[in-house]
């Protein structure tokens, strides 16, 4: 059923306004902002999950959601998200048993609130929450004005000129990109050859990548490739750098660092990886790591990649 038109309590509002500042504050891209809206979605209305889903054709994906496991998941646009997509206004159902087919189907109990995310005139997608207690006119509230921080983040990525530092990092990841990591490679091999400063190398290559973004979308291979970023970072130094050269390949700089070091390094994160099942298990890594010696960046990446392709399942 619809819902009709109150105002958030004071608290919820405050919520809002700091979430707000917290984005403009960190300078957040639109993947980003998604992400934390479906988590504060979740929290301001007590629900037990928050999506925000963006139209794709026919479908609906998951970009973003709390908790993160179905993000990527692939929706058909009927039911309450379809109807409020086509009415481009908020759903509410109390009882999610007495819906029709394709909610029951996903969500078998409690009750969701879903509305529609604009971009101009035109809905691109939805928010939604589901709880296993009932909902209110003021979680619907609560949704559009956390919608229109979302509309503000993408109006913002695709009507502002990206920033100049995309010249030098990549901007899914935000991690250097290829220019990036061949300045740094020829630097480090500088400071090598007049002081002695080894460093090691690790490349990185996740495996039928794009194969799994046929299968599962690219929503779910975008999530993948930043799932692998947080792995890198959580496992690096600040010293260290990491660099997305590739559309499924990435590379970690690692200055001081001995051979065993960064084997040490890349085991922990091949774990982590290898756990975390990347597109439902389609996608794999494999490493190939080196330390650098008195020879050129060209001569230093083909090691570099002579010990990725021997890593690699036979």
């Amino acid at each position: 059923m619809g819902s009709a038109r109150v105002t958030p309590s004071g608290e919820r509002l405050l919520a809002i306004i700091d979430l707000q500042n917290a984005i403009a504050a960190a300078s957040m891209n639109s993947d980003e902002v998604m992400q934390l809206v479906a988590e504060r979605a979740r929290l301001l209305a007590s629900a037990n999950t928050g999506m925000v889903a963006l139209l794709e054709g026919d479908e609906l994906v998951s970009r973003a959601a709390a908790p993160s496991g179905t993000v990527g998941v692939r929706l058909a646009k009927t039911g309450a998200i379809g109807k409020c997509v086509a009415d481009r206004q908020p759903v509410r159902i109390d009882d999610v048993a007495t819906a029709d087919t394709e909610t029951r189907a996903r969500l078998s109990s409690g009750a969701i609130a879903c509305v529609p995310l604009f971009y101009g005139e035109s809905v691109v997608g939805v928010i939604e929450v589901a709880s296993a207690k009932p909902l209110t006119d003021e979680d619907v509230e609560t949704l559009r004005l956390l919608a229109q921080i979302v509309a503000i983040a993408r109006h913002r990525t695709y009507t502002y000129p990206r920033p100049r530092v995309d010249s030098q990092h990549d901007a899914l990841t935000g991690l250097g990109n290829r220019r990036s990591f061949e300045e740094r490679l020829a630097a480090e091999l500088v400071r090598n050859k007049r002081y002695g400063h080894s460093f090691s190398l690790a490349m990185l290559e996740l495996a039928d990548l794009e194969t799994a973004i046929d299968r599962v979308g690219q929503a779910a291979g975008d999530e993948a490739l930043r799932h692998v970023v947080t792995v890198l970072q959580d496992h690096t130094r600040v010293i260290d750098d990491c660099f997305r050269i590739g559309a499924g390949e990435l590379a970690i700089v690692m200055p001081g660092t001995s051979l065993e070091g960064a084997r040490t390094l890349v085991d922990r994160c091949r774990t982590r990886i290898r756990d975390a099942k990347l597109c439902n298990g389609l996608v794999t890594a494999s490493f190939g790591v080196v330390e650098a010696r008195e020879e050129t960046a060209a001569e230093l990446v083909a090691r570099g990649n002579a010990a990725l392709t021997a890593d690699k399942p036979r």
